[in-house]
């Protein structure tokens, strides 16, 4: 099927609202699964809040296309450093969420659940009541014979009857940034949580060392499913124009640097057999990238951030 050319007309940022932006990078591609989209997505930058998106927006039947059968959130994880990594996280997760309900048990709603395997290893380290919502219907109905409610579809979209003001904890890792409409997604968050809840969440920061250093290979773009890059300040402002307070935005040690290191080396021409869009020699990558993460942490310039905000009381 013949392309469409691309366009540069003029849009405002999904992430602050603003229309001082700009066109930025017609350049990158999926260096992962190698998706081409039926028509081009450019990345428009926001002068504002220093965040990019791409525009045209995808409607959500493309979105659906963008994500292939071997996609890696839908299959276990493989290899034993994956999952050593797996289980440090899911400990951590557990005793931060047990920090922010006070030790007692809660409520947790995830949006962008999968398949819910995460919730089996959480379960471990905390009490919580686990639901939420997923994009693909399948994986939706996999996560339901798990035990959890999870129902298909977006949050954007979901039908609050009985979610309004019923959790105590929203989590949003690695979600945000894949949504057609981000402000409406935080605004609903809002709405599901108890007052005094949270909202948490981690994705990748444009405003980031590795952002600079790979450019349009860098992993954070996740084209085409990413739909927009957010930068910390846009990161803060989407959160804050929800009605959240108590914003906090910080670095935190990942490993999406490897991922970076990949598409630069498949982008120069590389062809390695790629099972759940990552190499054989992965476990290497991240060995590798591991002194530029630790160096990124420290100084506050990592390429991934966790943020939390709170509903007032």
């Amino acid at each position: 099927m013949a392309r469409a050319p691309l366009t540069d007309t003029a849009s405002c940022c999904p992430i602050c609202g603003s229309a001082d932006t700009r066109s930025a990078r017609s350049d990158v591609l999926d260096l992962e699964y190698f998706v081409v989209p039926e028509r081009p997505l450019l990345h428009r930058a926001c002068l504002d809040c220093a965040s990019e998106y791409l525009h045209p927006r995808p409607t959500e039947a493309e979105i659906r296309s963008f994500y292939p059968a071997d996609y890696h959130a839908y299959h276990e994880d493989h290899g034993a450093v994956a999952s050593l990594l797996v289980g440090m996280r899911a400990r951590l997760r557990g005793r931060y969420y047990r920090r922010l309900l006070g030790n007692r048990p809660g409520r947790l709603f995830d949006v962008g659940a999968g398949d819910c395997r995460h919730f089996d290893e959480l379960a471990r380290f905390c009490e919580l009541e686990f639901g939420g919502v997923e994009l693909q219907p399948e994986i939706a109905a996999r996560a339901r014979k798990r035990g959890y409610d999870v129902v298909p579809g977006t949050l954007e979209t979901l039908n609050l009857e009985g979610h309004e003001a019923a959790w105590d904890v929203v989590s949003m890792n690695h979600i945000i940034e894949h949504v057609i409409e981000p402000r409406r997604m935080v605004e609903r968050a809002h709405r599901l949580l108890r007052p005094g809840g949270w909202v948490v969440g981690q994705l990748p920061a444009l405003d980031s060392w590795e952002s600079r250093l790979f450019g349009r290979r860098w992993g954070g773009y996740h084209y085409p499913r990413h739909l927009q890059a957010f930068s910390r300040r846009g990161l803060r402002r989407i959160l804050e124009s929800a009605g959240f307070v108590d914003v906090r935005v910080k670095s935190t040690p990942h490993i999406q640097t490897a991922v970076s290191l990949q598409n630069a080396l498949v982008g120069a021409g590389w062809r390695p057999t790629l099972r759940y869009g990552k190499t054989p020699a992965y476990g290497l990558l991240m060995l590798a990238a591991l002194p530029f993460e630790t160096l990124q942490w420290l100084c506050s310039r990592s390429g991934i951030v966790d943020f939390e905000a709170r509903r007032s009381d």
